[in-house]
């Protein structure tokens, strides 16, 4: 833990951590302090002045005056006072210009109720809106993605935009000044394939699902921070994902999470992804997966998505394969970003993919996640420090297969580089493969282990036995998921299952998810 140090709130002594703000340790306690102009992932600004409070300090003589807390660092011994009579007054007294300003914004008037404030005395401003000119969404702009909007006019005429005619030629509609501006006076809308904001269109890459590739396991839901996704009855009373057009936010987040490749994204390079796009042999060059807020002064090896979360394990690993040093995953930033959980999801996938990457022999920190510093120039910094201590890969020729897709894919290539002579895998053997599998399947059959489960598996014919039943695959036939489907409403979960692959599908097919409203137990 970090220094801690004494400071009094509201007539409580308490401990917080040094080198906080003031409006940090105090919501920290939970005490609530009203703010409009800040936001966790911002520098703060003071610009709305709603978070002041007062202060005082004993060796000051009694003096006391009014901070905005959000720029006001802690100190020990700081006496602070949320509710003085100073600090409601002024906070009234900036609420009633704000409801002059915008009077139609619920977001004000929200804030003026919770401090007792339902009027003002001041005459609306002529031609009144909701933009409260809190700065937050020139912030997010110029410190988090490509400095598309500024500040346009003086006075009360003072608004935001691309340029006078609103007409954002330079943004690269991220929606991340949408997303984070608290009144909605930044207007955009999103559906039937197309964003639009500050009077452009930009196209998304909809999700479209191949039934014959689904097994219906349900990863695009789980991962689909909109709900988008849905596994219904199709044809034969199996059970396959669907994506609605008109709905898809284009983040390609269900992409990423799809253990068999089957969801791909229309107007969108996937062959950049899957590394062909790059070339066979990527020898000697990092490649770098950036959310397409982040702009480089050099776009080499830089391959621009719409979320991290879109990076599945299989395309890090192709990278890998043919022979990258190293693959890196930039998240802008995860609090300012419309497709929510798709920052952590990449972080998931790049733990993972570096794991295995170790796993194989290819060395630890071939793989990884990161969010550049705030600015124009973060991009650049966070890609030059990733790339400057790593180490040459030891591949000699590149390893490449076309033939399947998703996590089958990533399997095969992690099995191919495996015989090279050049590397040094963590094993071998059904022990190896076991491992790998265990990797694989552990995000997504929570608390099982392949290799704890083999001790106590009776019916087996030898573990990925190519001779015997088949290397396990994700992707599996819909004649084979059927005639698992019927052996489960027929039989216990493990029932049946003659080999650990089989009952590796079969936890895969039964772990927790709407998917199994389908199949009656």
């Amino acid at each position: 833990m970090g220094e801690t140090i004494s400071i009094t709130v509201n007539g409580n002594t308490v401990s917080v951590d040094a080198g906080q703000t003031l409006l940090e340790a105090v919501r920290g306690l939970g005490v609530e302090v009203p703010t409009l102009c800040h936001h966790p992932s911002l520098d703060p600004s003071g610009a709305c002045r709603l978070c002041v409070v007062e202060i005082t300090h004993p060796d000051w003589g009694g003096w006391s005056g009014l901070v905005t807390s959000c720029l006001y660092p802690v100190e020990p011994g700081l006496v602070v006072s949320t509710v003085s009579s100073r600090v409601h007054e002024t906070r009234r007294t900036l609420l009633e210009l704000y409801l002059a300003r915008c009077p139609d914004s619920e977001e004000v008037k929200a804030i003026a109720r919770r401090e007792g404030v339902n009027a003002t005395p001041y005459p609306d401003r002529p031609e009144a809106d909701t933009c409260i000119q809190c700065g937050l969404c020139v912030r997010v702009c110029n410190e988090l993605s490509t400095a598309a909007i500024a500040p346009l006019g003086r006075g009360t005429d003072k608004t935001v935009g691309p340029r006078p005619d609103d007409v954002g030629e330079d943004c690269v509609g991220c929606l991340a000044c949408g997303e984070i501006c608290p009144t909605g006076y930044i207007e955009w809308s999103r559906g039937d394939g197309t964003a639009r904001i500050w009077n452009r269109d930009f196209a998304l890459p909809v999700a479209e699902v191949t039934e014959s590739d689904c097994r219906g396991c349900g990863s695009c839901e789980e991962a689909c921070p909109f709900a988008i996704p849905r596994v219904v009855v199709r044809r034969g009373g199996l059970m396959a994902a669907t994506i609605s057009p008109h709905t898809c936010t284009g983040c390609g987040i269900c992409a990423g999470a799809c253990p068999t490749g089957a969801i791909t994204q229309k107007s969108y390079p996937d062959a950049a992804l899957t590394g062909a796009e790059l070339g066979d042999d990527l020898r000697g060059r990092v490649i770098t997966y950036a959310c397409d807020r982040s702009a480089f002064r050099d776009g080499t090896d830089v391959v621009p998505v719409p979320c991290v979360g879109r990076v599945g394990v299989d395309e890090i690993t192709a990278c890998l394969a043919r022979g990258a040093d190293g693959v890196q995953l930039m998240c802008r930033d995860r609090d300012t970003c419309p497709y929510g959980d798709g920052g952590r999801r990449g972080e998931a996938q790049a733990v993972l993919a570096d794991e295995l990457a170790e796993l194989v022999g290819l060395g630890a920190g071939r793989v990884a996640y990161t969010r550049p510093r705030p600015g124009i120039g973060g991009p650049d910094e966070a890609r030059a420090d990733f790339r400057e201590d790593m180490e040459a890969s030891p591949l000699e020729a590149p390893c490449i297969d076309d033939t399947v897709t998703g996590l089958d894919r990533t399997l095969a290539l992690l099995k191919m580089m495996a015989e090279r002579p050049e590397l040094s895998p963590a094993g071998s053997g059904a022990e190896f493969e076991t491992a790998l599998l265990d990797r694989l399947l552990e995000p997504r059959i929570d608390g099982w282990r392949l290799a704890e489960a083999a001790a106590d598996f009776s019916p087996g014919a030898g573990l990925l036995d190519e001779a015997d039943r088949g290397a396990f695959r994700f992707r599996i036939s819909p004649e084979q998921r059927r005639d698992m489907i019927d052996r489960l409403r027929a039989a216990p979960a493990d029932a049946g299952c003659a080999t650990l692959e089989e009952l590796a599908q079969v936890k895969l097919l039964t772990r927790p998810g709407s998917w199994l409203e389908g199949i009656e137990r």
